[in-house]
This record gives structure tokens, C-alpha cells and sequence, in this order.
């Protein structure tokens, strides 16, 4: 029992000695987190993309003949105005196709099988400044020509009802 207590002893005096009181506690390096590439957002005006010189181009290449089978269906899509405005038309293959900021009028024509999905729609640039935009979809080949023609301010749409 007497070796107990030594051992208990000398242990416990030697914390004492060993403790510096006078330290404040030491924390461990924070956990570091792997750099991912992401950036945060800055602050300030953002700076809008200046449009080019080169002409707009689609979305997507249209096309203008269906893949498969006949193309009895003729549809010419036709969007006048002044200025520019962004369009949006089925393609044969009923695929819809963007074209922003096209220089108007602006006019397009596929052969179709059908004229289930025949459709053009156009915005103006600029809501507060609205100019006469008008919208011409002629379709022909099968039965008498159907032309469907709609007039409006900064949006139009046409398609056969």
C-alpha cells in the first residue's frame, strides 16, 4: 500500500510541475477545406455582353428536310419589322430552334412531314420601346395554302389553331 501511494503521489506532484497555469488554452489548427474552384460573387454593376459584329446565328443547326420519309409539307416562316428581335420556329424534325437578335425581316422555310408542329414566335429587344412586330407562317403542299398572319407590339406568335 505504501508503494501506491508513492506512485500516486509522485505522479500527481508531477502534474503540478509539468502544468503551466499561466498559458491559455491552446487550440488545434482549424480544419482546412480543399479549394474546389469556386469564387465567390463580386460585388458591383455587372457589365452586359456587348453584342458583336458577326451575324446571330441559331440555337442549333435547324433542319430544314425531315430525316425520314416525305417532305410533302412546304412552311415558310416569316417575321417583319424594324430592328431586331429574338425567334423562336419549329424545325422539320419539330425541334425548336432560337435565334437571337435576328436582323428583321427575317424569313425561313422548311418541308415538313406535317403541319402538326408549325409555330414562330418573336420578341422585341426592348419592352419600353415597343415597335410593330408582325409574324407570316404560310404553309402549302398539301390541300389549299394555309397563312396565318398576326400584328402586335414587342411579341408575336403564330401557329396553325
Amino acid at each position: 500500500m505504501v508503494l501506491v501511494v508513492i506512485v500516486c503521489g509522485c505522479l500527481c506532484a508531477g502534474g503540478f510541475l509539468l502544468d503551466d497555469t499561466g498559458s491559455e488554452p491552446v487550440s488545434e489548427e482549424p480544419w482546412g477545406v480543399p479549394d474546389d474552384g469556386w469564387t465567390a460573387p463580386t460585388r458591383g454593376v455587372p457589365v452586359p455582353e456587348q453584342p458583336g459584329a458577326a451575324s446571330p446565328s441559331p440555337s442549333r443547326q435547324p433542319i430544314t428536310r425531315p430525316t425520314s420519309g416525305p417532305a410533302p409539307v412546304t412552311v415558310v416562316y416569316e417575321v417583319n419589322g424594324s430592328g431586331t428581335a429574338d425567334i423562336a420556329y419549329f424545325d422539320a424534325e419539330s425541334d425548336l430552334i432560337h435565334v437571337d437578335a435576328a436582323k428583321l425581316p427575317w424569313r425561313a422555310t422548311i418541308r415538313t412531314n406535317g403541319k402538326t408542329r408549325v409555330m414562330v414566335e418573336a420578341t422585341g429587344p426592348d419592352i419600353n420601346n415597343a415597335t410593330p412586330i408582325d409574324c407570316t407562317v404560310t404553309i402549302s403542299g398539301v390541300g389549299e395554302p394555309v397563312v396565318i398572319k398576326e400584328q402586335g407590339y414587342y411579341g408575336i406568335s403564330c401557329a396553325p389553331e
